[in-house]
């Protein structure tokens, strides 16, 4: 947004610590990695801070059609709900925890694996079934 002559604060709204970008956000940024990194637990890969690494490693997931869609799906919500973070603290001055974003998230995700249910029972309860196994522990943020 600086880039585009608009009149915005330069430093990360979620951790006050460095310039914002794309690449501090996703995942550089201690917050938003520590919400990847409780995403990534539940889906049973290993975080990764790098922008470009965390699109490799979306474009290497395994072909198993249950883990890629969990995974793909969950890094989707993440992604969506760091930047709708980024812009409540922006216009709001509301700050949410990571535990509040993940329980929101948590909550999506269960919400969206349901939701097909009738069209595919079985890649619903699979999804469903992977995603709960793990819990997630509570993050440091």
């Amino acid at each position: 947004m600086l880039q585009w002559g608009l009149q915005v604060i330069s430093t990360c709204l979620l951790c006050n610590a460095q310039s914002e970008s794309r690449n501090h956000l996703y995942f550089d940024c201690c917050y938003s990695f520590d919400l990847w990194a409780l995403i990534a637990q539940r889906c049973r890969i290993t975080p990764r801070r790098n922008w470009d690494e965390t699109i490799s490693q979306m474009k290497a997931l395994p072909s198993r059609k249950v883990d890629r869609l969990l995974t793909l799906l969950s890094w989707h919500a993440a992604l969506y709900w760091i930047w709708n973070e980024r812009n409540s603290c922006m216009h709001t001055n509301v700050f949410r925890s990571v535990d509040a974003i993940f329980t929101i998230i948590d909550r999506q995700i269960r919400n969206k694996t349901q939701s097909f249910r009738v069209s595919n029972p079985n890649l619903s309860s699979a999804m469903f079934q992977r995603w709960i196994e793990t819990p997630a522990s509570s993050s440091s943020s």
